[in-house]
C-alpha cells in the first residue's frame, strides 16, 4: 500500500481550533507532545492543497486528546465538528449544495478522497434517515476517528439533518449514521 497522506485541508482546521480555543500558549504546550520531526512540520505553514504524511494528523489528534481532552479520544469529536465548519463552509462549499444528508452521503467517496489517500470510503447503505459506510485502508488513531465522526455529524447538520447520531466501530472503521 502507498504511504497514507492527508491534505492540508484536513490539518488546518485542527490548528485553527486549538489556537482559537487555547491560544498560542496552548498550541505550544500541545505541540511539545508531538515528536520532533512532526512537530517541525507544524512549525511551518500548512498549505491547503499540499499532501502530508497521515501520521502527522494522527499524532496531532493524539496530542489534542492528551493535552486538552485529558486523554479522552472522544474530546476530538468536537474538533471534528469544527473542522467540518471550516471545510464545508469555506473550502468545499459546493458539497453543501446537495441539500440533504442522503444526497451528501452519496458524495461521501468523492469528499473523502479530497482529504485522504490512498484510503477509500465506501457507502454501504444510503437511505432516508440512515447511512452506513466503511473506511478502507486507513491506519489512524482513535482520537482521529472520533474527529471524523464529529465531522460527519456536523456535515449532516449543515445539509439539513436533525437529531443526527453517529456510531463508529473503531475495529472495522464502520460508521452508522441516523438522522431525521
Amino acid at each position: 500500500m502507498s504511504e497514507q497522506q492527508v491534505k492540508g485541508t484536513g490539518i488546518i482546521p485542527v490548528i485553527s481550533y486549538i489556537k482559537a480555543h487555547y491560544g498560542d500558549e496552548g498550541w505550544e504546550k500541545m505541540l511539545a507532545r508531538i515528536p520532533a520531526p512532526t512537530r517541525d512540520l507544524f512549525r511551518h505553514r500548512i498549505m491547503p492543497i499540499t499532501w502530508y504524511p497521515h501520521d502527522a494528523v494522527s499524532l496531532l489528534y493524539d496530542a489534542v486528546c492528551d493535552e486538552f481532552g485529558h486523554g479522552d479520544p472522544k474530546f476530538c469529536w468536537t474538533v471534528g465538528k469544527d473542522a467540518a465548519d471550516y471545510g464545508l463552509s469555506l473550502i468545499y462549499k459546493f458539497f453543501l449544495s446537495f441539500g440533504s444528508p442522503m444526497m451528501f452521503g452519496s458524495k461521501g467517496p468523492e469528499m473523502w478522497k479530497t482529504y485522504y489517500q490512498p484510503s477509500t470510503l465506501e457507502v454501504l447503505t444510503n437511505e432516508k434517515g440512515a447511512i452506513s459506510l466503511v473506511i478502507h485502508n486507513l491506519r489512524t488513531s482513535l482520537a482521529h476517528l472520533y474527529s471524523v465522526a464529529g465531522w460527519m455529524e456536523r456535515a449532516g447538520e449543515l445539509t439539513g439533518g436533525k437529531n443526527i447520531k453517529v456510531i463508529v466501530d473503531p475495529e472495522t472503521l464502520r460508521f452508522e449514521i441516523t438522522y431525521e
